[in-house]
C-alpha cells in the first residue's frame, strides 16, 4: 500500500518500439537508477491508430508482443501500464495525479530512441515536456546497431550508396565501441533460459497497484479492452509475439545461417529466418541476432552465408539512415528528377494485383501469400514490387501503402526503401531500364513451381514448364490471361522514365 508520505527514487520506462526486457539498455539503467524501482508504461497515440497504412493484423501482433511482455515484467516483479492516449496527454495526466496524490514525481523517464519522422517530433515534444518538469529524461540507443549520425562519410555526409555504406558498417563491428554493444546482448541467451525454465528472479520492485495503493486511480489499463475491439478486424492467424518466441525461432535458425547463401531467394525453401516482424516491435533487435548467430568479425568481402545475412541486416540500417536524413522520402522519391512520373494507376489493375489475380503465376502467389499469412518471401516482394511499378504502371507508392496494411513486419524505413529501390525512385535503386521478367523470375526462383502451386492452389496440378510459360493456355486450369504483356509494358516503363522532363543525363 502506498505510503503517506512522497514516494522517493523511481522510475517509468516508457515502452515504444523496445517491447523486451532483455538487453533493453534504457530500461536497464532505468533500473539500475532507481534501485529496481522501474515502472512500464505504453501509450496508444490514436494518431498512429488513424495513420491511412494502419494494419489490424499487424496491431493483433503487436497486442500479442506487449501482452508477453506485460506477463513477463509481472514475473520479475514488475509492471506495464498500457493507456490509450497519446505520450503527451499521459504524461501529462500522469504528473498531475503524482502531484496531487503526493505520490511524488519519478526521478527519471527512460526510453529508446527511434529515428522515424513523427516519432522524433513526438520524442522532442516529450523531451521538453520532461525539461520543464525538471524530471531527468534517459533516452538511448535501441533498435539499431549503429545509429545513422554514427556513421558518416569523412565530410560528414550521409551515405546515399548502400556498398560504401555496408563496407564502412562492416568496419565498425570490429571497432572496441560496436564490439561491446555486442558483447552486452549475451544476456539474452541467459534470460531466455530463466524463462525457458519459469526460474525468472524478481529484480523489480515496485507495481502499479503498490505505487498508488488506495489512491484513486485516473487510468485503467487498455491492453485487454484493444484486443478484444481489433479481434473482429483480423484476417489471418496471427503468430505469438515477444521476446521468448522471437529469441526461439532465432535459435532454431542458429543451424541455418550457414545456407542463407544458396537457399535465400528461393521461397519454396526454407531459407530465411522470418524474424523481421519481432526486429519491428524490438522484441529482437539486430544486436541480439548477429551475437546469437556469432556473426561478429566477418569481413564484407566474404561469400557465405553468415556474411550475406549479415549485410541484410546492413540493409536494414542503411535505409533506416536514409529516412533519418531525408524524412521526407516517407511521402515522396528519394530521386527527384522521379518525383512526377505519369504513372497510368489503373484502378482495375491495381485491384487484381492486390488479390492475386493477375494471371502471372510467380506473382498472384506473392500477393496470396501476403494476404493469407501477412507474410511474403523477400525475392516476391521484389518481383511484385516491380511488376507493379514496371509492368502494371501503378505509382510505387501505392504498393508500399498496401504492403504496410498487410505486412506483420511492415516497417516503415525498409518497406519504403525497398519500394522505392524496386521502381527505380530511391538511393541506390535498381537501374529504370532493368525490367525484371516475371516469367523468368519464376522459373529460376521456383522451378518446379512448389511455391507457386502451395497459393495457386488452382495450379495445383499444371506442369511446372506451362506455369513458367508466357504463352501457356492455363485457361482450364480456371486460372486468368495475363493481364498485360510483359514485353509491351517493359517498352513502356522505359519510355516512362526516359520521357519524364526532370530526368538528369
Amino acid at each position: 500500500m502506498i505510503k503517506s508520505e512522497i514516494v522517493d527514487n523511481w522510475g517509468i520506462h516508457w515502452f515504444r518500439r523496445d517491447l523486451r526486457v532483455a538487453g533493453n539498455e534504457a530500461l536497464r539503467e532505468n533500473w539500475r537508477q532507481s534501485n529496481g524501482r522501474t515502472l512500464g508504461v505504453f501509450f496508444f497515440d490514436s494518431e498512429f491508430l488513424k495513420r491511412a497504412d494502419f494494419s489490424s493484423n499487424r496491431f493483433a501482433f503487436f497486442l500479442n508482443t506487449l501482452s508477453e511482455l506485460k506477463g513477463e515484467l509481472k514475473m520479475m516483479g514488475g509492471d506495464l501500464l498500457v493507456i490509450d492516449c497519446s505520450p503527451k496527454v499521459g504524461f501529462a495526466q500522469l504528473f498531475e495525479f503524482f502531484k496531487k496524490s503526493k505520490i511524488g514525481m519519478p526521478s527519471v523517464v527512460s526510453y529508446g530512441r527511434d529515428y522515424e519522422p513523427f516519432a522524433r517530433k513526438r520524442d522532442q515534444e516529450i523531451s521538453s515536456f520532461l525539461q520543464a518538469q525538471s524530471v531527468r529524461e534517459l533516452c538511448l540507443r535501441d533498435h539499431l546497431l549503429i545509429e545513422p549520425l554514427e556513421l558518416l562519410k569523412d565530410d560528414q555526409s550521409f551515405y546515399q550508396i548502400y556498398s560504401p555504406f555496408a563496407r564502412k558498417w562492416f568496419q565498425k563491428l570490429a571497432t572496441p565501441e560496436i564490439a561491446g554493444r555486442l558483447r552486452k546482448q549475451s544476456s539474452a541467451s541467459s534470460h531466455f533460459e530463466k524463462l525457458k525454465s519459469n526460474k525468472m528472479e524478481s529484480i523489480f520492485k515496485l507495481g502499479w497497484s503498490e505505487l498508488v495503493g488506495e489512491t484513486e486511480f485516473p487510468f485503467v489499463d487498455s491492453l485487454e479492452r484493444f484486443r478484444t475491439a481489433n479481434q473482429k478486424n483480423v484476417t489471418i492467424p496471427i503468430p505469438k509475439g515477444g521476446f521468448f518466441e522471437g529469441f526461439s525461432r532465432l535459435q532454431e535458425y542458429s543451424d541455418s545461417v550457414s545456407k542463407y547463401l544458396e537457399c535465400r531467394d528461393f521461397p519454396s525453401l526454407e531459407g530465411t529466418s522470418r524474424l523481421s516482424m519481432f526486429l519491428k516491435n524490438g522484441s529482437l533487435t539486430t544486436s541480439q541476432i548477429i551475437h546469437e548467430l556469432g556473426l561478429e568479425g566477418l569481413s564484407f568481402e566474404q561469400k557465405s552465408g553468415p556474411t550475406q545475412y549479415l549485410k541484410e541486416i546492413a540493409w536494414r540500417e542503411f535505409y533506416y539512415s536514409i529516412l533519418f536524413h531525408r524524412p521526407d522520402v516517407e511521402q515522396q522519391a528519394f530521386l527527384p528528377q522521379y518525383r512526377d512520373l505519369d504513372w497510368q494507376n489503373d484502378p482495375e489493375w491495381f485491384e487484381r494485383w492486390k488479390s492475386g489475380k493477375t494471371g502471372f503465376p510467380i506473382v498472384d502467389a506473392g500477393m496470396r501469400e501476403l494476404n493469407t499469412t501477412g507474410f511474403m518471401h523477400n525475392r516476391v516482394r521484389m518481383i511484385v514490387a516491380s511488376f507493379l511499378t514496371k509492368d502494371l504502371l501503378i505509382d510505387w507508392k501505392w504498393g508500399e501503402n498496401y504492403f504496410m496494411k498487410m505486412l506483420l513486419d511492415g516497417d516503415l524505413a525498409p518497406n519504403n526503401g525497398g519500394w522505392q529501390w524496386a521502381a527505380s525512385t530511391g538511393c541506390d535503386p535498381q537501374p529504370y531500364f532493368r525490367v525484371f521478367n516475371p516469367w523468368l523470375q519464376g522459373k529460376k526462383f521456383d522451378p518446379d513451381a512448389a511455391y507457386i502451386k502451395r497459393f495457386v492452389p488452382e495450379l495445383k496440378n499444371a506442369h511446372p514448364k506451362l506455369i513458367h510459360d508466357s504463352e501457356g493456355d492455363r485457361s482450364a486450369y480456371r486460372y486468368p490471361k495475363p493481364v498485360v504483356d510483359h514485353s509491351v509494358q517493359r517498352n513502356l516503363a522505359i519510355e516512362l522514365y526516359k520521357k519524364n522532363p526532370t530526368l538528369k543525363t
